[in-house]
């Protein structure tokens, strides 16, 4: 499989996605320079600080380690990922991103129970989510296998507060934070927690979704 996949950070903070990337033998970039889409299989948007609040219109009331350069970049390979209607996949601040880019906002500190079930604590905090039954998964995602629960691990004080437009939420936790969500027509999908930290067949990847990702590219 020798696919591309963008990594738009800085590597110091993207070795967990490179290692997930490689485990599955494509080919991870880490760069967040002025590239084109058309080089590459799939956007993935890794986890880090918070997004500046300036990109959805608040002042900074709670957000911490901002990069505004990084964020920047980030938005303008994702709005050429997303004309071009190719894959991007966000995780963490990944996620939050997408949901920005599609109109949505970012409630910039949870309270302190939600804070106490997905805050890292030493190390990942760990918590069950819920599939969304009122939501379809997209033909655009076609995932088969979203349980209709599942444990998964999260390191966080943010969350979306409004959905953006054209965004579906398909899994929640019991504080109803959304954990995973979608768009309805485009092949664009987001964690709030760390697949690339969960452990799968006995080693720590992105499977099975990068590898269901990398086959719709």
């Amino acid at each position: 499989m020798d696919k591309k996949v963008l990594i738009p950070g800085r590597p110091e903070f993207t070795k967990n996605y490179e290692a997930a990337v490689a485990s599955y033998g494509a080919s991870p970039i880490v760069s967040f320079s002025d590239v084109s889409a058309k080089d590459y299989e799939l956007l993935l948007l890794p986890g880090g600080g918070d997004i500046h609040p300036s990109f959805f219109n608040q002042t900074n009331t709670a957000s911490r380690n901002l990069d505004y350069e990084l964020d920047q970049a980030q938005f303008k390979l994702l709005d050429r990922f997303v004309k071009a209607e190719k894959p991007v996949l966000g995780i963490c601040k990944g996620m939050q991103l997408i949901n920005v880019y599609f109109g949505g906002n970012i409630l910039q500190n949870m309270n302190a129970d939600q804070l106490a079930i997905h805050s890292y604590q030493e190390e990942d905090s760990y918590h069950l989510i819920f599939l969304n039954t009122l939501s379809s998964i997209p033909l655009k995602i076609g995932f088969p296998f979203f349980p209709g629960k599942m444990l998964v691990n999260s390191a966080h004080h943010q969350c979306i507060d409004h959905l953006g437009q054209g965004l579906t939420t398909l899994q929640y936790s019991l504080d109803y934070v959304p954990e995973t969500i979608a768009h309805i027509n485009l092949p664009v999908l987001g964690f709030q927690w760390h697949p690339e930290r969960l452990d799968y067949n006995g080693k720590n990847s992105l499977h099975p979704f990068l590898h269901h990702f990398l086959k719709l590219s």
